[in-house]
Protein backbone atom coordinates (compact mmCIF):
# COMPACT_ATOMS: atom_id res chain seq x y z
CA UNK A 1 0.00 0.00 0.00
CA UNK A 2 1.38 3.70 -1.24
CA UNK A 3 2.38 5.31 2.43
CA UNK A 4 0.86 8.63 1.20
CA UNK A 5 -2.58 7.17 1.20
CA UNK A 6 -2.64 4.88 4.43
CA UNK A 7 -2.36 8.03 5.92
CA UNK A 8 -5.79 9.26 5.06
CA UNK A 9 -7.15 6.15 6.16
CA UNK A 10 -5.53 5.40 9.58
CA UNK A 11 -4.60 7.18 12.67
CA UNK A 12 -1.64 5.07 14.11
CA UNK A 13 -0.76 6.25 17.64
CA UNK A 14 2.47 5.81 19.10
CA UNK A 15 4.35 5.23 21.88
CA UNK A 16 7.68 6.95 21.97
CA UNK A 17 9.01 5.83 25.21
CA UNK A 18 8.62 1.66 23.89
CA UNK A 19 8.64 2.86 20.44
CA UNK A 20 5.20 0.79 19.74
CA UNK A 21 2.52 1.07 17.99
CA UNK A 22 -0.22 1.19 20.85
CA UNK A 23 -3.58 2.23 18.80
CA UNK A 24 -4.67 1.61 14.88
CA UNK A 25 -7.84 4.18 14.20
CA UNK A 26 -9.72 3.09 11.36
CA UNK A 27 -11.96 6.43 9.52
CA UNK A 28 -15.50 4.71 7.67
CA UNK A 29 -15.15 8.43 6.01
CA UNK A 30 -19.18 7.94 6.29
CA UNK A 31 -21.52 11.13 5.36
CA UNK A 32 -22.92 12.98 8.81
CA UNK A 33 -20.05 12.34 11.08
CA UNK A 34 -18.03 15.22 11.44
CA UNK A 35 -14.78 13.92 10.51
CA UNK A 36 -16.36 13.38 6.88
CA UNK A 37 -14.28 14.14 4.00
CA UNK A 38 -10.92 14.32 6.22
CA UNK A 39 -10.13 10.83 5.90
CA UNK A 40 -10.53 8.59 2.61
CA UNK A 41 -12.37 5.35 3.22
CA UNK A 42 -10.93 2.64 5.02
CA UNK A 43 -12.49 -0.80 4.36
CA UNK A 44 -11.94 -3.30 6.67
CA UNK A 45 -13.22 -6.61 7.55
CA UNK A 46 -12.95 -7.62 11.78
CA UNK A 47 -13.71 -10.90 13.08
CA UNK A 48 -14.88 -10.68 17.17
CA UNK A 49 -16.01 -13.66 19.04
CA UNK A 50 -18.99 -12.63 21.55
CA UNK A 51 -18.68 -13.87 25.45
CA UNK A 52 -20.89 -16.51 24.39
CA UNK A 53 -18.48 -17.70 22.01
CA UNK A 54 -20.24 -16.45 18.67
CA UNK A 55 -18.12 -15.37 15.61
CA UNK A 56 -19.25 -12.03 13.85
CA UNK A 57 -17.76 -10.30 10.95
CA UNK A 58 -17.80 -6.57 11.26
CA UNK A 59 -17.22 -4.29 8.12
CA UNK A 60 -17.07 -1.30 7.38
CA UNK A 61 -20.65 -1.16 6.25
CA UNK A 62 -21.50 -3.05 9.00
CA UNK A 63 -24.48 -1.10 11.13
CA UNK A 64 -24.48 -1.66 14.74
CA UNK A 65 -27.75 -4.40 15.24
CA UNK A 66 -25.22 -6.68 13.44
CA UNK A 67 -22.88 -6.75 16.25
CA UNK A 68 -24.45 -5.57 19.45
CA UNK A 69 -24.17 -8.84 20.91
CA UNK A 70 -20.31 -8.06 20.89
CA UNK A 71 -21.08 -5.92 24.39
CA UNK A 72 -22.81 -8.14 25.80
CA UNK A 73 -22.00 -8.69 29.43
CA UNK A 74 -23.60 -11.84 30.57
CA UNK A 75 -21.92 -14.60 29.90
CA UNK A 76 -25.50 -16.90 29.97
CA UNK A 77 -28.38 -16.96 28.41
CA UNK A 78 -30.70 -16.87 31.51
CA UNK A 79 -34.42 -16.22 30.38
CA UNK A 80 -34.51 -13.60 33.56
CA UNK A 81 -32.53 -11.21 31.99
CA UNK A 82 -33.35 -9.00 29.22
CA UNK A 83 -31.46 -6.73 26.45
CA UNK A 84 -31.20 -3.86 28.96
CA UNK A 85 -29.78 -6.25 32.11
CA UNK A 86 -26.97 -7.48 29.47
CA UNK A 87 -26.30 -4.66 27.55
CA UNK A 88 -23.35 -2.31 28.36
CA UNK A 89 -24.68 1.15 26.87
CA UNK A 90 -22.30 3.55 24.76
CA UNK A 91 -20.54 6.64 25.72
CA UNK A 92 -21.60 9.65 24.58
CA UNK A 93 -18.87 11.55 22.20
CA UNK A 94 -19.47 15.09 21.14
CA UNK A 95 -16.77 16.21 18.92
CA UNK A 96 -16.98 20.10 18.24
CA UNK A 97 -15.22 22.60 16.48
CA UNK A 98 -14.07 25.66 18.72
CA UNK A 99 -16.41 28.15 17.69
CA UNK A 100 -19.92 26.02 19.03
CA UNK A 101 -21.42 23.17 18.17
CA UNK A 102 -21.66 20.32 16.69
CA UNK A 103 -23.78 20.29 13.61
CA UNK A 104 -23.78 16.56 13.08
CA UNK A 105 -24.48 16.33 16.62
CA UNK A 106 -22.98 13.50 18.99
CA UNK A 107 -21.39 9.64 18.03
CA UNK A 108 -21.60 7.01 20.25
CA UNK A 109 -18.83 4.36 21.30
CA UNK A 110 -19.27 1.10 22.48
CA UNK A 111 -16.25 -1.10 23.39
CA UNK A 112 -14.80 -4.77 23.97
CA UNK A 113 -11.32 -5.54 25.57
CA UNK A 114 -9.77 -4.74 22.31
CA UNK A 115 -11.71 -2.24 19.87
CA UNK A 116 -13.87 0.82 20.51
CA UNK A 117 -16.36 1.43 17.81
CA UNK A 118 -17.60 4.99 17.04
CA UNK A 119 -21.21 4.70 16.03
CA UNK A 120 -23.91 7.62 14.62
CA UNK A 121 -27.00 7.50 15.50
CA UNK A 122 -28.09 6.15 12.59
CA UNK A 123 -25.86 2.60 13.55
CA UNK A 124 -23.73 3.15 10.75
CA UNK A 125 -19.88 3.11 12.11
CA UNK A 126 -17.51 6.05 11.81
CA UNK A 127 -14.38 5.30 13.51
CA UNK A 128 -13.01 1.76 15.01
CA UNK A 129 -9.87 1.86 17.89
CA UNK A 130 -7.73 -1.48 17.73
CA UNK A 131 -5.52 -1.82 20.58
CA UNK A 132 -3.90 -3.98 22.77
CA UNK A 133 -5.54 -3.85 26.21
CA UNK A 134 -2.05 -4.99 27.94
CA UNK A 135 0.00 -1.87 26.83
CA UNK A 136 -2.49 0.59 29.38
CA UNK A 137 -5.01 3.42 28.28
Amino acid sequence: MDSRYACKITDLLFDIENRRLIKFVLHTNVPGHFDFGIYDRCEFLLKAETKSLEELTVGTESKLEAFRSLFDQNNNNSSNTTANDSFSGPVVLNKSCSEGENPFGSTFCYGTEQMIFEVLDNGHIASVVLFDPQLGP
